[in-house]
């Protein structure tokens, strides 16, 4: 009889263990919780490891935040900096995957790894995962680490942390809008000059450049978007140099564009300076703008760069 009293309540916590793992807990539902427990302003450094192997170290200095990789190191937007810090310390809501998600967050085979520290505090890691629509709006598969418990994280989280040092970068190289141009000077290596002038500063209803420097100018307002030419050597600039642009528009402004000519010899050591950018082969111009000094612009598309470096 004493045996039958055991089965029974053996078969009575077996059932009610089975009961209890439907119902729907609130540790299951949904919670408001930050991605890291910090106050945003501890946070001095974000260390971001990507599936191919890059790091981008983003780091706070006395002169505003800084973002790092592979040698290269630029300033960040003050507001860029701030969302950033944002996402990881504000409450969002938080909740425990299932079994399919956990599956495709064990799948994932491009994984973020996302560092944060802070001052007296341990290295925070997160694995931000892949980003998942739902009917509430996007969701993002995230994993504490050391702890294995993988979440649903509400919002796009993956896309403002997988980034390269490029999306960080001014691309900027014509003023937006290109004004109205009352004055063109083009300057060749061999002293030849070009200059065209328009005394009487009309307004740009008004100006009529000839056939053959519209068409020109037409060809400058189309430099958008190029990717960044690391691997110019800046030291050959003087043996490079092929073309001097200087556009003074109606109001006053100057621009001063440089176009470089490249040979195959020019080609860097280094071929990821290349393929870096996404650049399969050597352009046959390099661009300068004086609005971003600080970098230098491949030409990709060379009848483009014949018509500008050889016209007007």
């Amino acid at each position: 009889m004493k045996n039958k009293h055991l089965v029974l309540i053996f078969m009575s916590v077996l059932l009610l263990g089975l009961i209890l793992r439907q119902i729907p807990w609130h540790c299951r539902e949904t919670v408001g919780a930050p991605l890291v427990k910090l106050p945003a302003e501890d946070i001095y450094r974000i260390r971001i490891d990507r599936a191919d192997g890059t790091e981008l170290l983003l780091e706070r200095t006395p002169l505003g935040w800084t973002a790092e990789q592979s040698g290269r190191t630029v300033f960040l937007h003050p507001d860029t900096a701030q969302n950033l810090l944002r996402l990881l310390t504000q409450p969002i809501p938080l909740k425990q995957l299932d079994a399919t998600d956990r599956r495709v967050l064990n799948a994932d085979d491009a994984p973020l790894f996302v560092h944060v520290y802070a001052e007296r505090r341990p290295t925070l890691s997160l694995q931000i995962g892949p980003q998942l629509l739902a009917p509430n709006g996007p969701q993002t598969l995230v994993r504490f680490v050391p702890n294995k418990s993988p979440y649903r994280a509400h919002g796009a989280l993956r896309t403002p942390f997988d980034r390269t040092l490029d999306d960080f970068r001014n691309r900027q190289i014509l003023p937006s809008p290109l004004h109205p141009i009352c004055r063109i000077e083009l300057r060749r290596p061999n002293d030849s000059i070009f200059v065209w002038e328009e005394n009487h500063h009309p307004d740009s209803a008004e100006l009529a450049l000839p056939p053959k420097l519209q068409f020109w100018l037409n060809s400058v307002a189309q430099l958008s978007e190029l990717p960044f030419a690391d691997f110019f050597d800046e030291s050959r600039e003087k043996e490079r140099l092929i073309l001097s642009a200087v556009l003074t528009s109606c109001s006053g402004q100057v621009l001063t564009l440089r176009f470089f000519a490249l040979q195959p010899p020019d080609l860097p050591e280094d071929i990821e300076l290349l393929l870096r950018q996404r650049i399969r082969v050597l352009p046959r111009y390099v661009l300068h703008s004086s609005i971003n000094p600080t970098n230098y612009f491949a030409l990709l598309d060379a009848e483009s760069g014949d018509r500008i470096c050889n016209g007007p």
